[in-house]
Formats: C-alpha cells, sequence, structure tokens
C-alpha cells in the first residue's frame, strides 16, 4: 500500500478536487493531506467539507494533519474571537451547512503527525530548535516550524514552508522533503506519491484551478 501526500491547500478546493481525481486510488493507497486545508484562499469551507465527504466514504484511507491554520480557526472558537477573517471564515462555513463548533471539534481530532517504519509527515516538521515539538505553542514545533529540521532516520514530509521554484524539493542534509508550492498564491498543488517498492517518490502536480484564484494575493 502507498501513501499520496499532498501539500497546503488553503481552500484552493477546485484544484483540491482535481487532484485526488487525477492521482488517488484509494483502493491502493492512503491520502494524507499535510495541514493549512483552510483559510487565505476562496473555498474553504468547500474544501473541509470535502475532506468530510471523502473521509466518510474511505473510513482510515484519508488522513488530514492538524496545521497551524487549522489551530488558528481552533484557537479563536475557543477564545470566542471577533477577529474579523475568522468571522468570515465562521459565515462562509455556516453557508456550506457545517458550523463553527463541527469545524472546531472535528479539528481538535485532528493527529499532529503521521509515521510509518518508512516517513514521518507532520505540517512543518521536527527540528533541534523545538523544546517539544508537539507543544502546539512551540514556535518550532510541528504546527509552526521555520528552522531547519532534524535529521530523522525516517524521511520527513512537511508543508507550511512554501518552495519558491514551483515543485517539491528533497534536502539530503535533513532526508527531507518540502511540498508546499503555495497553491493559493502561486501556480500549483504539489504532493508527493509514495509507492514503497520504489526507493524514491513520484511527484505529482496540479495547476491552480481558475476558480481558485483568489481575487488578490
Amino acid at each position: 500500500m502507498g501513501l499520496l501526500i499532498l501539500g497546503d491547500v488553503h481552500g484552493c478546493f477546485y484544484t483540491l478536487r482535481a487532484m485526488v481525481r487525477e492521482h488517488w486510488k484509494p483502493e491502493e493507497d492512503t491520502l494524507i493531506l499535510i495541514g493549512d486545508l483552510i483559510n487565505k484562499g476562496p473555498h474553504s469551507a468547500r474544501a473541509f467539507k470535502y475532506w468530510i465527504k471523502l473521509n466518510e466514504a474511505h473510513p482510515s484511507k484519508v488522513i488530514l494533519i492538524r496545521g497551524n491554520h487549522e489551530q488558528w480557526f481552533l484557537d479563536n472558537y475557543r477564545h470566542q474571537s471577533r477577529n474579523k477573517t475568522f468571522l468570515k471564515l465562521c459565515e462562509e462555513f455556516e453557508s456550506r451547512a457545517l458550523s463553527p463548533k463541527l469545524v472546531a471539534r472535528e479539528i481538535s481530532l485532528l493527529p499532529l503527525h503521521f509515521e510509518n517504519e518508512e516517513v514521518f509527515v507532520s505540517h512543518a516538521g521536527i527540528s533541534d530548535a523545538a523544546l517539544d515539538p508537539f507543544d502546539i505553542s512551540d514556535m518550532h514545533g510541528v504546527l509552526k516550524n521555520r528552522k531547519n529540521l532534524k535529521r530523522l532516520a525516517k524521511i520527513q514530509v512537511i508543508g507550511h514552508n512554501i518552495i519558491d521554484q514551483g515543485k517539491p524539493m528533497f534536502r539530503p542534509s535533513e532526508n527531507a522533503w518540502y511540498i508546499d508550492t503555495g497553491a493559493w498564491c502561486k501556480e500549483f498543488l504539489s504532493g508527493l506519491h509514495f509507492n514503497f517498492a520504489n526507493s524514491s517518490p513520484r511527484i505529482v502536480q496540479m495547476p491552480r484551478k481558475t476558480k481558485d484564484k483568489p481575487k488578490s494575493v
């Protein structure tokens, strides 16, 4: 069984759906969304609802890892924030019959990482700079890290840091893949397909769909 790991979606629902339809075979692979499914792009509610639909149709074959933007939503909800961006996002969810309470509850259940014998997948990665990489308040933890990654025996796969060259990048010194190519503000949603019979993953990309282009970036 393989893994299809997709980078930060940020509300680019139409691009995500096209990527999943073209590259995911649920009978063969587990789908992993690396976090930041929501916010910034124009269709956060559609993207979140799509994840719920996929998860219901293919139990145990779809994993959404918590990103810093999911955590941001959860923190704002818990503190009853009046932040304008948060309130606008709540309105968007409600327009798609998703209550902010339900969204917050689902986010609170999301894992901070996925791992098997070959890979360790998180939103921002394990860094030597982290006091506790799984502390959600640690600026160098798996939700928010911007520092270099600790070299693990397993391959790390992360999003969070946009790769300027427009395709996933492997750093041998960190034994890590960076796969966020800025779907919401650049040209592609990107990911990796791991078939563990092969030594190297295959890069997959989907050009950003016109409907996902924000009004301004």
